[in-house]
């Protein structure tokens, strides 16, 4: 029979180094590493460097004094390897294509703080889009046009409405339903206040 620990045991010992809860860790997270890794390029030894290294900054996160985890624990590993994922993808991309970069131009140069605000940036967009998915689908649909920058007048004929203030009207509404859903979510609190 397997010890299940849960997330706050799961982080007490993580600090304390327990092989045990770091184990277990490794074992419930493979599945969800794998199947991530498999999606975008990746093999099995990709997956085991990857969760080796989340679980490192894992561990460095829970010893900071100020970490609170504000989501469950599983979703916080992912979200690392995800980043952590995207980083290599990234660096594989930039060596395969290096020789069409000029050595010295500054804008080629990486930059680790433009890196961490694209990270930021898509984990919004992912949350953004997570709480979107539970509005209504009116809502849903609205908004999804009006991201694409499709005109009002467009929007009012795709939903089958009188006008385009009725829209205005509308999007105004859904856009303060999906602030309140977000604000509501705890793994967007993690996000922002980390910021």
């Amino acid at each position: 029979m397997r010890i299940r620990y849960s997330d706050e045991v799961s982080i007490e010992e993580l600090r304390k180094r327990n092989r045990n809860v770091i184990e277990y860790l490794y074992r419930e997270f493979y599945p969800v590493v794998r199947n991530l890794v498999r999606k975008n390029s990746g093999n099995n030894h990709d997956v085991q460097d990857l969760i080796q290294d989340a679980m490192v900054v894992l561990y460095a996160r829970c010893c900071e004094p100020q970490f609170i985890l504000k989501c469950a624990l599983k979703t916080y590993f992912v979200a690392i390897c995800k980043n952590l994922w995207l980083q290599r993808l990234e660096r594989k991309f930039r060596l395969l294509y290096q020789a069409d970069l000029e050595v010295n131009d500054s804008e080629a140069s990486y930059n680790r703080n433009e890196q961490h605000e694209n990270e930021v940036m898509l984990e919004k967009k992912r949350l953004m889009y997570k709480n979107l998915r539970l509005l209504p689908a009116d809502c849903q649909k609205l908004l999804l046009l009006y991201m694409v920058r499709t005109p009002y007048t467009e929007i009012a004929r795709v939903m089958n409405v009188k006008d385009e203030i009725y829209v205005k009207t509308r999007k105004y509404t859904c856009k303060n339903l999906l602030r309140k859903k977000m604000m509501n979510d705890p793994e967007c609190h993690q996000i922002f206040d980390y910021e």
